[in-house]
């Protein structure tokens, strides 16, 4: 499946792309967008395998870092909460993991949380980015929704 219209990256970008989704089992990139995970600016890619984020190494560079990027499988993610539907804010609680296997408290599996706030493209229209970013919680629970896993498996290739 192509990425959804809308979603893809400029296309000066193409060769960063092709980079950013070799590091990962990513698959078939559906939607892909500028996006701030906590205080870190990146780049979102989201597939059916999971989603990656790749941090944004410098100010107006096309490089990313992949050593400090994260890779997440969807039975790695407990839930997906709008904080701002306007704004393109939402939280992804994810499972914590220690080399690859679950950590449990209390006999359930620990949580944490990121929050991501979707970020405008590079020569984007004004009124699509605020329409993308209204999009952007349905989209990402819709593609979370299908592919989830429940209980999450013991062992995980997410790096987290």
């Amino acid at each position: 499946m192509p990425v959804m219209e809308g979603w893809e990256l400029s296309s000066d970008r193409k060769d960063v792309f092709d980079k950013m989704v070799s590091s990962d089992p990513i698959g078939d990139v559906l939607i892909t967008s500028k996006c701030k995970l906590g205080s870190e600016h990146g780049t979102l890619l989201v597939s059916d395998n999971g989603f990656a984020w790749r941090l944004k190494v410098g100010f107006n560079t096309p490089m990313y870092k992949t050593g400090t990027s994260k890779w997440v499988r969807w039975h790695d993610v407990s839930q997906i909460i709008p904080l701002n539907e306007a704004k393109g804010v939402l939280k992804i609680e994810c499972f914590k993991r220690k080399k690859g296997s679950l950590i449990m408290k209390k006999g359930n599996p620990a949580v944490f949380a990121w929050k991501a706030t979707l970020e405008q493209n590079k020569g984007e229209d004004k009124v699509h980015f605020t329409e993308r970013r209204k999009d952007f919680y349905r989209i990402m629970s819709d593609i979370f929704e299908k592919n989830k896993t429940t209980p999450p498996p013991e062992i995980s290739d997410s790096r987290v």
